[in-house]
């Protein structure tokens, strides 16, 4: 009776579903990327990163990672920056 036992416990081991938790952890740069993404759809990279504007965005900013976020955020960053905001010229 003790092998039976042993094979169950073997059977089960095998097949048993555990839970597993998965943890994403935000990688550093991966919002700075985004927003130079979009710098250089606009033609503005050049000039945005001559006064620092990548750096300072991925400073200041702490929300999602997304296009649509960083895009609603940009009149606050604008705003903070004064100086990044005259390289932007109107085009984000």
């Amino acid at each position: 009776m003790n092998w039976l036992k042993t094979l169950w416990s073997k059977l089960v081991s095998k097949t048993s579903v555990s839970q597993t938790t998965v943890v994403v952890e935000e990688e550093d740069g991966c919002c700075g990327e985004i927003f130079l993404h979009m710098l250089q759809e606009a033609g503005v990279s050049k000039h945005v990163k001559k006064v620092n504007g990548l750096e300072l965005f991925e400073e200041w900013y702490d929300g999602p990672c997304n296009e649509e976020s960083i895009l609603a955020a940009m009149d606050d960053f604008k705003k903070g920056y004064p100086t990044v905001a005259a390289k932007m010229a109107g085009k984000l």
